[in-house]
């Protein structure tokens, strides 16, 4: 009876033991599949956040924003451009953008997404079609422009699955069977989203190690259902219950958050070794769960990072001035605080990557950029706007502070050693400044950025400091930098040459006044408007479009020497800037007029402030084709500062007066100056043109001097067609 008691006993014993154990491994089952719930939807999240920095970087893309600005090329661009740049990764399937008001550009037949967009309907979301999974994000174009920032949306898809089974982060999740539940919903939520993915649990060794110490424990119980087990039964009841119930409570206590207090009551080691080895593997179980979040911890912050810092400069980057930007307009907006803006962009920077490659583009942002952070005060941070533009905001701080700031970020660049990076020309920046005045009201705030735009480019004018604060008779000066209409008219005719049109001025010998060749200038007509030229160039040099414009002009030139536009025995004088004539392409198309040398004067004319960065690689370029049979002239002579340098440096056959220098023969102080010039500039061997000559009272003045050539009005205007017939001119074609 005895016995059978202590069968009983050790029976019951023994189903209570296997009870608990069972408690033991379903709670340990469900604690892991709400672990393993947890890394799906942390996959999802960390998998939408990638999706949308690749949206972000995407809207921040130049070309984005060109086709917001000119759409005509959308569909081009779309097929070869949006998706094969390297801008978005390959797990990206599609790409849309819409203007301001949700349309898209131009509808493609092969698109996937949206024709149309609201600002209420931005929310990202899933679309699930059969085995295909994808997410759709949606992202605004913000730009700096004078309407101002918003400029349109962009949209992307991209497949999700790969994405998920890719995480890195799996510890309960098996990834390889991550899988779509059937479902008749098309679309869902991304905070939806893992309710309809199945997957399986990675093996569970701690619960198989709990079962395996479970049964050997029964085991060797049922070895010893004899007195002694009888007298051992209080022993074993505090060996393996108590501690078992322990372990429990600390299983519970994790899916409770609690687990610090519990682990207090395991952090002796337990009389049995099998329960030793659980309770280390709970230690363990539980240190690698702290791990798991301190991972998620670090991605996030590093996401944050990512999404907040430019990765070149190790600036923040347009999305963190955006942010900082819209706390400052609700933060300051009506206060009395002084805010100022300043926008720095680098001077010629595109020649520069031409010539020296874009890695040494690079490594000159880094120096500009860091350079300029080290200057900055307590506080002041720099953003990198795009490409070589980069500002920061100096709040509660006075203009002339700001000047003061401003002026020690210029010649930290100036100082800093680029030489030692192989640049020969000196790097320089522009700085645009524009300030509150009174209380700032949130308009105010939203015109400093425009503003300090037109700051900027006012400071990159010829003659100009290189930092300007803004002031209202700046936009009257750039105003086409910054007209939508005459930006689009310039591109076009850039891109097409149609509205280009050529004028001739004839240069005369001023012995006999026959024309001895003509200077091509250039005029952009469109829909029977003119475009100054003053705009028209403003806007070249401030795009840094140069090169493409000298090729628009040479192509429009070539084509009216082969039609015979040009009187045979005369010639023609192409005006070519310095930032061109190191260009490949250019050279190749004046090479190409070679041909018309047996029957042309054919006259090369650069600037002379425009050679002042790559003067060697000019010289190069301008003797080679002084051997093939163009002159060369130097243009503007007496306007910059380097005039008698270049003619000591470069091969230059012909030099024109500035016109300023000209009209100053008529004060008999600056006579002298002038003659005196003339004389040692002629008696070198080079040809002297006179400029802007309107009166034959000038032109006496001029004949007295050692000019050659004379140009102007008196002469003749600048004509479509030059005349046909060269000969003496009495200044009766000056009407």
């Amino acid at each position: 009876m005895f016995g059978m008691a202590v069968f009983v006993l050790f029976v019951f014993y023994g189903l209570l033991t296997y009870h608990q154990m069972q408690v033991l491994k379903q709670d340990l089952q469900t604690s892991y599949q709400n672990l393993a719930n947890d890394e799906i939807r942390v996959a999802i999240d960390t998998a939408h956040l990638d999706i949308k920095k690749h949206a972000v970087e995407f809207a921040s893309w130049e070309e984005v924003t060109q086709q917001i600005d000119n759409p005509y090329y959308y569909a081009y661009w779309y097929n070869h451009r949006s998706l094969n740049a390297g801008v978005v990764p390959d797990y990206v399937v599609d790409v849309a953008i819409y203007d301001k008001s949700g349309n898209v550009l131009s509808k493609i037949a092969s698109s996937t997404l949206p024709d149309a967009v609201t600002e209420d309907a931005l929310t990202s979301y899933i679309d699930i079609n059969k085995d295909k999974v994808e997410m759709v994000v949606f992202e605004k174009i913000e730009k700096e422009s004078p309407s101002g920032i918003f400029q349109g949306y962009i949209s992307m898809r991209s497949n999700l699955i790969p994405e998920l089974i890719e995480f890195k982060q799996y510890n309960y999740v098996d990834h390889d069977s991550i899988k779509i539940k059937s479902t008749e919903v098309s679309k869902l939520l991304v905070s939806d989203f893992s309710r309809y993915i199945s997957y399986d649990l990675r093996p569970n060794p701690i619960v198989d190690d709990m079962v395996g110490i479970v049964k050997d424990m029964l085991f060797r119980m049922a070895l010893i259902i004899i007195v002694p087990t009888l007298l051992m039964y209080p022993f074993v009841s505090y060996l393996v219950a108590k501690p078992l119930k322990a372990i429990s409570r600390h299983i519970d206590s994790l899916k409770n958050k609690t687990a610090s207090i519990e682990a207090n009551s395991l952090a002796k080691k337990l009389p049995v070794s099998e329960l030793e080895k659980v309770r280390n593997s709970l230690n363990e179980y539980h240190q690698q769960l702290f791990e798991v979040h301190k991972s998620l911890d670090d991605k996030n912050r590093e996401l944050w990072n990512m999404a907040h810092h430019d990765p070149l400069t190790g600036a923040l980057n347009r999305r963190a001035f955006d942010e900082h930007w819209r706390s400052i307009t609700q933060m300051f907006s009506g206060g009395r605080m002084d805010i100022c803006l300043a926008i720095f962009d680098v001077n010629n920077f595109k020649a520069l990557n031409d010539t020296y490659g874009h890695q040494l583009g690079d490594e000159v942002l880094k120096g500009i950029a860091q350079s300029i952070m080290k200057v900055l005060r307590k506080g002041e941070h720099l953003y990198r706007l795009g490409g070589d533009e980069f500002a920061t905001v100096f709040i509660n701080c006075t203009e002339q502070e700001a000047l003061h700031v401003a002026e020690r970020c210029h010649q930290a660049v100036v100082d800093c050693p680029f030489n030692d990076q192989g640049v020969l020309e000196p790097v320089r920046i522009s700085i645009g400044l524009s300030e509150t005045r009174n209380v700032p009201d949130h308009e105010m705030l939203l015109a400093l950025q425009w503003q300090a735009d037109v700051a900027m480019y006012s400071a990159k004018q010829p003659g100009k400091a290189n930092i300007a604060v803004f002031s209202e008779e700046m936009t009257d000066k750039i105003k086409g930098i910054f007209s939508s209409w005459v930006n689009n008219i310039v591109y076009e005719a850039i891109a097409s040459g149609d509205d280009i049109v050529i004028f001739y001025q004839p240069i005369v010998r001023l012995e006999d006044r026959v024309v001895e060749y003509y200077e091509a200038l250039v005029r952009i007509e469109h829909d029977g408007k003119m475009v100054l030229p003053s705009d028209v160039f403003q806007i070249v040099e401030a795009r840094s479009l140069d090169a493409e414009m000298d090729i628009a002009i040479l192509e429009k030139i070539y084509h009216d020497l082969g039609s015979g536009k040009i009187p045979t025995g005369t010639g023609v004088s192409i005006n070519v800037s310095g930032l061109s004539i190191v260009t490949k392409d250019v050279l190749e198309i004046l090479y190409k007029f070679t041909r018309f040398i047996d029957d042309y004067k054919l006259v090369i004319e650069v600037t002379e402030t425009s050679l002042i960065t790559q003067i060697e690689a000019a010289s190069k370029n301008l003797n080679k084709l002084r051997e093939k049979g163009f002159y060369i002239a130097l243009d503007d002579f007496g306007s910059g500062y380097s005039s008698v340098r270049y003619l000591g440096t470069m091969p230059v056959d012909i030099v024109k007066f500035d016109i300023s220098l000209i009209r100053s023969l008529a004060d008999e102080s600056q006579q002298l100056i002038v003659k005196h010039l003339a004389e040692m500039i002629a008696g070198t061997g080079h040809k002297l043109v006179a400029e802007g000559i309107e009166t034959e009272d000038l032109l006496k003045k001029v004949n007295e001097l050692e000019f050659f050539y004379g140009q102007g009005y008196l002469f003749g205007r600048p004509e479509p067609r030059p005349l046909e017939q060269p000969g003496l001119l009495d200044g009766t074609h000056s009407s």
